[in-house]
This record gives C-alpha cells, structure tokens and sequence, in this order.
C-alpha cells in the first residue's frame, strides 16, 4: 500500500518522473558453432534520401535441424540530443530469397522495449515446418530505410551500425560497398563492442566507399561512415517524433492515477463553475441572435445566456470567408480551415483540383481570384512564382519538406489578423500570436502564482515526507496538485478567447448555418436552378465537419437531374463514383498541411554528431542484430 501511494505521489507532483534511456538490444545466447562466414552489404542512396540494403548472408550452423535466422533492425530509439524525442527508422519493402535453397518464407514482427521508446522489427527466416538441409545456408535480404542519413553545412553523411552488435553468432568477414550521389567523398569505420574506437578497413574505390571487416565476436559489430557531396541527396536529416505517452513511458497506469483524478475533482468543479459562469460571450441586449442593432440603434452588451439549441437555423452563411468562419465557430484553425479555404479557391476558379485516381493535384488557373490576404498567403506558399498551370501534388511532404507547411503557417497568421481586424473579439483565442490573457499584467501574476504554487508546494512535499512521513506528504501534495490543475483548466478555457456582441451575431449566423447543413434534406435545400449548391456551400461543410453528408445529400439532386454531376473546379474521373470526394477531399487536402517527420536522429548512437569526428562502433545509427532457430 505504501508502495502504490508513492507511486501516486511521485505521479502528482510530476517532477520525480524518471527520464527513459535507450535499452539495446543485447546479442541473444550464443548458439554454439554458429558462424557468420560471410557478411556482404550493399548500400546505395537515392537522391530522394531513401538508403537501399542489399544483406547476403552466409551462414554456418552449429548443428543441423536449424530452420533458419532471423535478423533484427532497430527502427525507433531516443534521440541522443534531446531526450524528449524520440527517432524513427522506417523501413520498407523487404523481400528475402536464399541463393543456396533453404526455405525463405519470412515473417515480420515488430518488439518495443523502454516503455515503449525502443523499437525492432525482427525479419524470421524459414519454415517452422521445414529444416535447413545441412549447416550451411545462404540468405538475401533487402530493404529500405528512410532517416538513415545526417546533415552538415559541407556534407551529408551516412554513418551506420551496419552489422548491428546484437548477434549471436560470430562473424568472421564484413564486405560493405556504399554508393551515393555525386561518389562517396571519405569513409571511417569501426567495430568491436558498443563504444570502440577500433578502426577497420575503409577506403574510397572510385566513387564508392569499401569497408571490410573480420573476426567479429558475438556482441560486436561494425559501423562505417560514408560523406556524401552538400546538396546531392535531399532528405538528408532523420527523423524524430514524439515519444511514446508520458504514462507508458514511467511505467504508471491510469488504476494509479485515480486516486489523483478523485483528489482533483473539487479543483475542477471550481474550473467547470467557471467554465460555465465566466469567460462568457457577450451579445446584444434585446436582440435576436445572429442579428445586429439598426444603425443608430443601442444595444448595451450582455453576457451570453444563450445556449447552442436556441439558435434558430440560417439557410445562408455569413459573407465572410469560410477561413474567418472556421476560426470565430470554434476558436481554432487548422489543416482543416486550410482545406476548405483551398477549395474556396477553386469553386471561385483560383485553381482546379485534378485527380487521376492514384494522386490528387492542385492547379494554379487565376491567381486575381485570391482576394483576401489568407488566400494570397496560401496560393503564394503553394505556388511562389504564381505561374499559372503550375501543378502541385496534394501529399503530406517527407522528412524536412516544408513547403505546403510553410503556406499552411503563412495562411494561418494572416487569418488571424484579419480576425483581429475584425474586431469579433474582446480577447483572441490563444493560437500562434494569440493570448489566454489580456495584458502583460495577467500573464506575469499568474507565471508568478504558478512558481509559488510549484515550488511551495515541491518543497513542502519533499518537508513533509522527511518530518512526517508518506501520509503528511499526500496531505501537502494533493492540494498543490489541485490548484495547479484549476490554474490550468482556468488557462485553458480563456485559451478559448472571448467574443464580443459582434463576434458573437456572426458566430450565432454560422451555428444556424450548421445546423441547415447538418440536418437538411435534398427536397428543403433553397437554391436557383442552374446554380451549383454542392460547390458553393462544400468549403462550408468542410469546415464544420459535414462533407460526407452534405455530398449524399446533394447526390440525390444529381440522381434526380438537379445538379451537374462534376463540379467545375474538378478535373478527373467522375467526381461522385471516383472515390475521392467530399470527404477524401476535406480529409487529403487537410492532411496535405500536415507537418512533415521533423528532421534529425537518435540512439544507441544516433543524435547529430559525425561519424568523423569522435565515432565508435555501435555510434551510429541503425543497428540490430541476429541469430538462428
């Protein structure tokens, strides 16, 4: 019992988390007589960064009766230069064969270790039904990898474990030829244990780096460095994401965590209270909603009674762009507002979206049509020259391609100042250049009461505990933990932003609006004959979520003769049987802005260090290891 409160304590407190270390993996037991005789590699590097591994593999068996090996690669490991992160491997396209005809049937299985911050994919070669004829067998693998390479101002480079160190055999000879563009420039190479300095063979062959090896023990491995011209492979950077949850990470559970949730309730009715009778909209008194005062009409502001069910239905939006109106709806933007701002675009012919059944693209047609700085924002980030016929292919961009990001980013901002223009609020929703609170003054008083509560409350912990034991400690933490909670509920609901009478008119517009989209059917829909419904309010339901539906709706006109089958800002196969409509438009275009793999790498070695200066075997990345069954 004593065991499981302090595990709740050092959970509420949440500054005595132990930090996760990489745990590599360890060569397997030794299989006696078992001989790696030859261990041959081929790498080669794309332009696109992309590391293409060619293993064979001559392997010796101790005994027969063996079914074949397996071969471990590390795929995630943390990052050596920020503990926070963690880098990935990805690794791809794996085929085997066995030139000496031992079964080659392979399976994948992926393992985890450090709470999840520590990945392999074990390739198992063989058949459980099937022996190795003999003790001598010969196997192909090969592979991709993205993020193996590293970048530097005057080279990129490709510094690997190539063997891994976690065999369980014994390999008496390493063969490794790298090529690259432009010809590899210099090599390096190590190998022994984890750590060693020990130099094997190396030498630049023309334009490729040949390194060689012998007399591995189990355990060891070799790990060689490869530069690479600046500016011959793009991509060059690894890739680093976040973590595994902080829960997995220190080993807790959410059984442990109850405890802190029941000691926290009252903290959070006091933020839910506030939640509901603070931070209010304000609207214009005696007005309906969505309407505004007649000129020379005042209408003092109240705070917002209102709730969502008593606004009535508006069968229009608002003349605003549906960027603006994404914001103001639900005090966000994102990817989403971003799509629907896209095809804003295209139904007012700035562009053309073309499908050819495997990708989508987007096409520059009238620049002029972009009218309002998000949308010049977005089509000058998408197209910078503003060539028209320019194509760009809708895909979210691999490690380091920014692009689509960078316009996203540049929209973003600039829908935002109009927002604030617009003067729709008495405080912006917290975002990019968006505040929880309204001056400096408030900031500064609540960083100061945050301090004081955490620091206070640390060491009366940390007191408590020493004076009297586990049971005062709770008694001290608890409360810290408490107030922190409704200090950050209490920020995050200001986070929303809080709209005044005007703000408040437009955003009850659009909630009316939504409401027509998400409960109106083919036969009530109010429109001119002749005129494209589906395009012109599809930004809209993008927005709010409602693309599937709003499609299936008007789907039904285009059975009945009512609507055109392809809208016009389409190019490809039928828009309504292609498969890629309404909502694979909000949900490719959307996820298109998404950020790239952030760049970088980790691990047992990884990190951003050279190979050249300062590496050891095992330093690099990648890795592994092996062994029979």
């Amino acid at each position: 019992m004593r065991r499981a409160l302090g595990v709740v304590v050092s959970t509420l407190v949440a500054v005595l988390a132990l930090a996760g270390f990489a745990v590599p993996a360890s060569a397997g037991p030794v299989e006696a007589g078992d001989e790696i005789r030859n261990f041959t590699i081929e790498y080669t590097v794309s332009e696109d960064g992309v590391l293409h591994v060619v293993e064979t593999i001559d392997y010796h068996f101790g005994s027969t009766g063996r079914h074949g090996i397996y071969r471990d690669l590390v795929t995630r490991e943390p990052y050596k230069d920020d503990d926070s992160k963690d880098q990935e491997y990805q690794v791809s396209n794996i085929e085997v064969s066995s030139p000496s005809g031992a079964p080659d049937e392979f399976t994948e299985k992926t393992y985890e270790g450090n709470n999840g911050r520590y990945g392999e994919l074990q390739i198992r070669i063989g058949s459980a039904s099937e022996t190795v004829s003999g003790t001598e067998a010969t196997y192909k693998i090969s592979y991709d990898v993205r993020g193996a390479l590293r970048h530097f101002d005057d080279h990129s480079e490709l510094y690997w474990d190539a063997t891994g160190s976690a065999w369980s055999a014994e390999i008496k000879r390493v063969d490794i030829r790298v090529s690259v563009p432009g010809g590899v420039q210099k090599t390096e190479c190590f190998q022994g244990r984890t750590g060693s300095t020990e130099q094997c063979t190396s030498r630049v062959s023309g334009e490729q780096g040949v390194f060689g090896g012998t007399n591995l023990a189990a355990g060891e491995g070799m790990t060689i460095v490869a530069g690479i011209p600046a500016g011959a492979v793009q991509n060059d950077t690894p890739i680093v994401v976040d973590p595994p949850s902080w829960l997995k990470r220190n080993g807790l559970s959410w059984l442990q965590l109850i405890g802190s949730g029941l000691v926290t309730a009252a903290a959070i009715v006091i933020a839910a209270l506030y939640a509901k009778l603070g931070n209010k909209d304000q609207r214009y008194a005696g007005m309906p909603p969505g309407t505004f005062p007649p000129d020379g009409v005042a209408a003092p502001p109240v705070k917002d009674e209102l709730a969502e069910d008593q606004i009535p239905v508006a069968f229009a939006p608002p003349r605003i762009p549906v960027g603006e109106g994404g914001l103001l709806i639900d005090a966000k933007a994102t990817t989403v507002e971003t799509a629907a701002t896209l095809i804003e675009l295209a139904v007012r012919g700035a562009v053309r979206i073309d499908n050819t059944g495997e990708h989508q693209e987007v096409v520059l047609l009238n620049p002029a049509a972009a009218t309002a700085p998000h949308e010049q924002a977005l089509l000058s980030g998408i197209f910078p020259n503003l060539l028209v016929g320019l194509h760009v292919r809708l895909k979210r961009g691999e490690v380091g391609e920014r692009k689509l990001r960078n316009a996203h980013d540049a929209m973003l901002k600039a829908l935002r100042e109009q927002v604030k223009q617009r003067q729709w609020y008495l405080r912006m929703p917290r975002a990019g250049g968006g505040s929880a609170f309204k001056n400096g003054f408030g900031c500064a008083c609540m960083a100061m009461i945050g301090i004081w509560v955490v620091g206070a409350g640390l060491m009366g912990t940390v007191i408590s505990a020493a004076t009297g034991g586990l049971g005062r400690a709770v008694v001290v933490a608890v409360p810290v933990i408490a107030v922190i909670v409704a200090i950050g509920i209490w920020i995050g609901i200001r986070g929303r932003g809080q709209r005044n009478p005007a703000g408040r008119a437009v955003a009850d517009q659009l909630i009316g609006f939504r409401k027509y989209l998400a409960t109106a059917e083919a036969d009530q829909l109010r429109f001119e004959e002749g005129e494209d419904i589906f395009s012109k309010y599809l930004p809209w339901a993008i927005a709010f979520g409602l693309a599937d539906r709003w499609q299936k709706v008007c789907e039904q006109l285009v059975a009945a003769g009512r609507l055109t089958p392809d809208p016009v800002w389409y190019y490809g196969p039928s828009y309504y049987t292609s498969g890629w409509t309404a909502g694979a438009v909000s949900s490719t275009v959307a996820s298109s802005f998404d950020p790239p793999p952030t760049p970088s790498s980790s691990g047992g070695g990884g990190g951003s260090s050279s190979g050249f200066s300062g590496g050891s075997s095992g330093g690099g990345g990648g890795g592994g290891g092996g062994g029979s069954w």
